[in-house]
C-alpha cells in the first residue's frame, strides 16, 4: 500500500515536471516567433515600415510580456499559471489582443458592468467591434468566454446595431441570447444562429450561395453578409467575419478578431477559397 502511494506520488511529480517543461518550450517558440516578426517588419522598405510600425510595437510588447512570465518571479508577481493557456495562445497569434490578455487578472473590474456603445456607433455605418474588447470579452459564452469563442455573437451584434440602431444590444447580451436559445455548441456558434436566430432578433437571415453576384446584391440592398471562414487569412481553425460593403478594389471586412484585417480590402477569389458558409442579414 505504501509502495503504491509512493509510486503514485512519484508519477504525479514526473507528470508535473513534464508539463512545466512543455510550457517552457512552448513559450520559447512563441517568443522566437514574435522576435522574427519584429525583425521582418524592421526589414521592410521605409514606406511600408511606417505603415506597420504599430504592429511591430504591439509584437514587441507581446514578446516582452511572454518573456516576463518566464522570469523566476514572473511579471509583477504573476506567472504563466495566472493566465489560461488559450489566452496566451491568443496573444501568440494576435498581438492586437495584448491589453485584453494582460489585463485578465483584473477581469472582475469589467464583468457585468454596464456597456455603452454610443462611441462605437454612427448611423448608417456598421460598427467594428472586437470580441476581445474588455467590456465584454471576459464574460462567459458556453464553456469559454466571448473574447475567445464569441466571434459569431460579435458579428451578429455588429449587424443588429447597424440595422436597428438599438445600442442596448452588445456582444455580452448577444452571447447570452445565443447560448440561451441553444445556438452555442462545443464546436462554437451553430450556423442556424444566422437564420433562425436572426429571426428571433427581429431580423431576416438567409443562407446564400457562394456567388460574388449574390453577395454584392445583398450588400446593395443595405444588408450585411456574415461568413463562416475556414483556415487561411483569418483563422487557423474556424471564425466568423462580416462583409459590410464593396467597391472596385474589393470587399470591406469587419473581422471581430483583428483591426488590421478589417483595414484591408479583400477580393472575392481570396475570400471564396476560405468560405465554408455565408448568410445575408437584413431587415424583414
Amino acid at each position: 500500500m505504501r509502495q503504491e502511494k509512493c509510486r503514485q506520488t512519484y508519477s504525479a511529480m514526473v507528470i508535473s515536471r513534464r508539463r512545466r517543461e512543455e510550457r517552457r518550450r512552448k513559450f520559447q517558440r512563441i517568443c522566437c516567433a514574435l522576435s522574427l516578426g519584429v525583425v521582418l517588419l524592421a526589414l521592410l522598405p521605409i514606406g511600408k515600415r511606417v505603415l506597420f510600425q504599430a504592429g511591430a510595437q504591439q509584437a514587441a510588447r507581446a514578446k516582452e510580456f511572454l518573456e516576463s512570465l518566464e522570469a523566476p518571479y514572473g511579471r509583477e508577481g504573476l506567472s504563466q499559471g495566472d493566465y489560461p493557456e488559450d489566452l496566451l495562445e491568443l496573444l501568440e497569434k494576435n498581438e492586437e489582443a495584448y491589453g485584453f490578455v494582460t489585463d485578465y487578472p483584473n477581469r472582475e473590474a469589467y464583468l457585468g458592468k454596464p456597456i455603452d456603445l454610443s462611441g462605437d456607433y454612427e448611423a448608417g455605418k456598421v460598427p467594428l467591434l472586437m470580441q476581445w474588447d474588455r467590456r465584454w470579452g471576459y464574460d462567459s459564452y458556453g464553456d469559454g468566454i466571448v473574447g475567445l469563442a464569441g466571434c459569431g455573437p460579435t458579428c451578429m451584434t455588429m449587424a443588429y446595431v447597424y440595422l436597428t440602431g438599438d445600442l442596448s444590444m452588445n456582444p455580452r447580451a448577444m452571447a447570452e441570447y445565443a447560448y440561451g436559445q441553444g445556438y452555442y455548441t462545443e464546436a462554437g456558434t451553430s450556423w442556424s444562429f444566422f437564420t433562425e436566430g436572426a429571426v428571433g432578433l427581429g431580423l431576416s437571415g438567409s443562407e446564400l450561395p457562394l456567388s460574388e453576384g449574390r453577395i454584392k446584391a445583398a450588400l446593395d440592398q443595405g444588408e450585411v453578409v456574415i461568413l463562416s471562414m475556414g483556415p487561411g487569412d483569418f483563422t487557423t481553425t474556424g471564425h466568423f467575419i462580416l462583409l459590410r460593403g464593396y467597391d472596385g478594389n474589393g470587399f470591406y471586412v469587419n473581422d471581430p478578431n483583428r483591426n488590421s484585417t478589417s483595414q484591408k480590402q479583400w477580393d472575392f477569389d481570396t475570400l471564396s477559397s476560405q468560405i465554408k458558409c455565408l448568410w445575408s442579414i437584413g431587415k424583414p
